[in-house]
């Protein structure tokens, strides 16, 4: 089971980390950091402004 808080912060500390980076860490498969993130409402959405090089 992971803790979420845990989970929260290395949200906080790594935002821009995979989920199978996450799992690794925590020592979690990938599908149960998949799911805790949804607990936590966090999401990662792509922003197009930021992908395009300048």
């Amino acid at each position: 089971m992971i803790d979420l808080e845990v989970l929260r912060q290395d949200a906080r500390d790594y935002p821009d980390a995979y989920q199978y980076e996450r799992a690794k860490r925590l020592g979690v498969a990938q599908n149960a950091i998949f799911l805790a993130l949804q607990k936590l409402d966090i999401t990662y959405k792509k922003n197009s402004e930021a992908s395009q090089s300048n």
